[in-house]
């Protein structure tokens, strides 16, 4: 009987892929984390700034996205089996949400299994980690927020150097 590999995630790292399968030994089913991001809402008061740099990829996450620096999003998540598919959240679960650097993204976990992400007006970029509890075991997720600027609302009139209407003769 032959047994085939487990599907692959396929990460695209610009010049190249690589491709990660995950081996579980264990006959409990698996759980996966499937990222979901609200629509960007306004965040006020805004704040000025310029475009961040692109981020160095070391470890990258399950998912990116761009933020404006006067904007916020909502986060929660999905469940999938060890194949990908969808399956109801398992029952008992908790979810909890960090961020490693609140100087760009001000993280609030709502206790529900949802998050707000607000930019702080800082540009940058802040990692936001979830974490699923249940049944003894956890399934994680990690998406990665670049905070780029925001869209101009602004005009500032700057004067030249003075000089003479009527030279003096």
């Amino acid at each position: 009987m032959a047994v085939g590999l487990p599907p692959c995630t396929r990460l695209n790292l610009g010049d190249g892929v690589e491709d990660r399968r995950v081996f579980l030994a264990t006959r409990l089913p698996a759980y996966g984390w499937a990222w979901r991001v609200g629509v960007p809402t306004d965040r006020h008061p805004p704040g000025p700034g310029t475009p961040a740099p692109f981020p160095p990829i070391t470890n990258p996450p399950e998912a990116y996205m761009d933020l404006q620096s006067d904007k916020q999003v909502t986060l929660s998540g999905a469940y999938t089996d060890e194949n990908g598919n969808p399956v109801d959240a398992p029952a008992g679960a908790v979810v909890t949400y960090a961020v490693d650097d609140p100087a760009v993204i001000a993280l609030t976990d709502n206790g529900d299994g949802t998050a707000t992400a607000a930019s702080t007006g800082t540009l940058g970029v802040a990692s936001v980690h979830a974490e699923a509890a249940f049944d003894g075991r956890t399934a994680t997720g990690d998406l990665q927020i670049v905070v780029v600027t925001g869209d101009a609302e602004r005009f500032t009139v700057t004067a030249g150097e003075p000089t003479e209407v009527t030279p003096d003769a």
